[in-house]
């Protein structure tokens, strides 16, 4: 239980601790435990309590490895708050399952771990894609779309001719911004294609640039530059000016339900 308790502690702390860390400190406790009921009746309840309050903040914060008072002030009401409810659920589920308390009382505690720590893993991955995510308006000349982009860590293109930072987008998408006598030259160029009129084209300054991956050695990417492109996450608004963008087939940009990869100085710019 002192596992179980400390791991949910790390969790809602956002500790560092590992697993086998938790469990040497969780042995500690129990350890510590015993001494404390072998004292019971020897010494005032003043120091019974003061004991047993400093063998829970050891406990805490070498299991959980918090750093400072203000991870480890919370960190002991938590575990505390945690141990009483884990112990009342318990005591219920032993009245209601008799011989059979032990067994129901250990699975108890294993789903409620198991339950809260998928809660909070969800919660945590949702929270990092939140702040990841970001409203894109892209625009060239009087058009202008909006698409849900995405800052990648991963995403290091840079344009080659001007060294700003490249960030990726379905020509599918791309496209709707132009007229369609441009819309077929710029699905050419995305495809690697003869342009058939490329001078319709010169005014997105159309080049390749050179990219590594994992899966894929090396390649190519075809890229263009737009007027604008303006981020916008919370209040924060960032105008980018002829920002390069590169192009690639559909729906293949960016993962989570994004349409644009951005390049994650952007996020800084």
């Amino acid at each position: 239980m002192n596992y179980i308790l400390l791991r949910l502690t790390r969790r809602l702390l956002r500790c560092s601790a590992t697993h086998r860390r938790s469990a040497a400190f969780a042995a500690a406790g129990a350890a510590g435990w015993i001494g404390w009921l072998a004292l019971y009746g020897r010494l005032p309840s003043w120091a019974m309590v003061c004991i047993g309050i400093a063998g829970i903040t050891g406990m805490v914060k070498f299991g959980c490895d918090t750093r400072g008072g203000k991870q480890l002030v919370p960190g002991v009401f938590g575990f505390l708050l945690m141990s009483f409810l884990m112990s009342g659920g318990i005591r219920l589920l032993e009245r209601i399952a008799g011989r059979r308390g032990m067994a129901v009382a250990m699975s108890a505690g294993f789903l409620v771990y198991a339950a809260v720590t998928v809660f909070l893993g969800v919660q945590e991955r949702q929270e990092k894609v939140r702040k990841r995510t970001v409203t894109v308006y892209l625009g060239a000349g009087e058009k202008k779309i909006k698409v849900k982009g995405l800052y990648d860590t991963g995403n290091a293109l840079r344009d080659t001719t001007s060294g700003k930072p490249v960030s990726v987008i379905p020509y599918e998408v791309i496209k709707e911004l132009f007229p369609e006598k441009m819309r077929n030259g710029i699905a050419e160029f995305a495809e690697g294609k003869e342009i058939t009129d490329p001078e319709l084209l010169r005014a997105l300054h159309p080049h390749y640039i050179g990219f590594r991956s994992v899966g894929c050695s090396s390649g190519v990417l075809p890229v263009i530059r737009i007027t604008e492109m303006v981020l916008v996450q919370g209040n924060t608004e960032k105008r980018i000016s002829s920002p390069a963008l590169a192009l690639t087939g559909k729906d293949s940009a960016a993962p989570t339900g994004c349409q644009m990869i951005l390049h994650p100085d952007l996020m800084d710019s």
